[in-house]
């Protein structure tokens, strides 16, 4: 991994997970309308919805916020097995904090909770977003790198 100057993370790699979190963020604010609009079309739309889409979204955001900050930290690291530990570490938190956040998410969307305030579906459906949206933001990357190879080969 390259560093400035200062030690930090290289421009390039901050520029890389600006557009890997931009991708994820606009996949997530795309998925809001759309599961409101397809719940509105069903009949069952209602504000529990919109709070659920919106929960479930903010949780995975923060999920990949926090896997792109420990990724760039561990490739920071000189030593691979120090930089292993980090990225195991950081895997076990993430998953712990998912876990804990969305099972609060559920809990919030049941009767057993003293106030319903989300659906569960737009919550689970929320976490397979990000997936879909790096798939995507992938083969656009893919076809960009394919367009600027054949304008060089071209030349």
């Amino acid at each position: 991994m390259k560093k400035n100057k200062k030690g930090g993370v290289c421009v390039s790699e901050k520029n890389a997970v600006r557009e890997f979190m931009t991708a994820i963020s606009i996949g997530q604010t795309i998925y809001i309308p759309l599961v409101c609009a397809a719940f509105l079309i069903a009949g069952r739309f209602g504000l529990n919805i919109f709070l659920g889409a919106l929960y479930g979204s903010t949780v995975m955001l923060l999920y990949y916020f926090l896997f792109a900050r420990a990724t760039v930290r561990a490739a920071d690291e000189a030593d691979p097995e120090t930089a292993k530990k980090r990225i195991r570490a950081a895997h076990s938190l993430r998953m712990f904090l998912l876990i804990a956040l969305m099972g609060l998410g559920l809990f919030f969307s049941t009767d057993y909770a003293p106030i319903i305030i989300f659906h569960w579906l737009p919550i689970i459906i929320s976490m397979l977003v990000p997936r879909i949206t790096i798939a995507v933001w992938q083969i656009i990357n893919r076809k960009k790198n394919a367009d600027s190879d054949s304008e060089k080969e071209g030349e």
